[in-house]
């Protein structure tokens, strides 16, 4: 499942006696980094999502039903979400389980011989797709190898922090960069229920 970030902070209330369904554009987009980063193709693909989404007070349908409604196949739709990332965010809490269960986890291993070094698939590319700043990824990734976070509780932990007032104040200005909530163990946190809206 997947909703617009900032949903209510820049959509209307609308009177629930009429049945007109809009969205507003602020200005301010034309100053904004990460729409100024997307390419057309993304630009007109959000303003799609931002209409489907004003149907359901900021949530999008499941990606079959977007496929259907954009006339776009899945590989599309779902590349756009990724690219979108910072306009879009996924809802981590509904893909993870809510009971405790065993489960082994399958690692990928690539091995270079020629450079002795193995690669091993621990959870950061998965981090940083979810985290709304991209600044400095390989010094990110650096931190990861060194902290070793559970990816499960960081995405859980990711999901409430990207609703949070905090994050969302002048336009994402006090995200921190990854690098830095690595280094802090931000996935330690616990959610202040007064914090997110």
């Amino acid at each position: 499942m997947y909703k617009i970030k900032n949903w209510k902070e820049h959509q209307p209330n609308l009177r629930k006696d009429r049945n007109t369904i809009w969205i507003k554009v602020y200005r301010r987009l034309l100053e904004d980094f990460d729409y100024q980063n997307l390419t057309d193709t993304n630009k007109a693909t959000l303003i799609e999502l931002w209409l489907i989404a004003s149907e359901n007070q900021g949530s999008l349908p499941e990606i079959n039903e977007i496929c259907f409604r954009l006339r776009r196949d899945k590989p599309f739709i779902i590349k756009q979400l990724q690219q979108l990332s910072s306009f879009v965010l996924q809802d981590v809490d509904k893909k993870l389980p809510k009971v405790k269960q065993n489960v082994s986890l399958d690692i990928d291993v690539d091995v270079d011989i020629k450079k002795n070094r193995v690669d091993v698939d621990n959870g950061f590319e998965l981090f940083w797709n979810n985290y709304p700043k991209k600044t400095n990824k390989h010094k990110a990734e650096l931190a990861w190898i060194k902290h070793k976070p559970n990816i499960d509780l960081v995405l859980k932990t990711l999901t409430w922090q990207k609703e949070s007032k905090d994050w969302f104040a002048d336009n994402g200005k006090f995200i921190p960069y990854p690098t830095t909530w690595i280094n802090a163990q931000r996935w330690l946190d616990e959610k202040d229920e007064g914090v997110s809206f």
